[in-house]
């Protein structure tokens, strides 16, 4: 019994430390300022209020501290935290 309990905390230590900086079981994080590519091309760079990620699709929404929301695919904008 005590070597399947050693063993289930093995697996489950090896599944949790696999998934990185994801949003997994509701986990939040916290990110400074962001990176938004433009329709243009250009890149903006925004301090960021809140964000949020689309379960449905592969999309993020980022609030900035002036309250423009910005809402596109995760292609387009890179999350950073400083």
């Amino acid at each position: 019994m005590k070597k399947l309990a050693i063993v289930a905390v093995l697996i489950s230590s090896l599944s949790l430390a696999a998934c990185g900086n994801k949003d997994f079981l509701g986990a939040e994080y916290e990110f400074k300022t962001a990176e938004i590519k433009m329709l243009d091309g250009t890149i903006k760079k925004v301090k960021v209020k809140e964000w949020s990620r689309d379960n449905e699709a592969n999309n993020i929404r980022v609030t900035t501290t002036d309250g423009t929301i910005y809402y596109s695919s995760s292609n387009n904008i890179m999350l950073i935290d400083k």
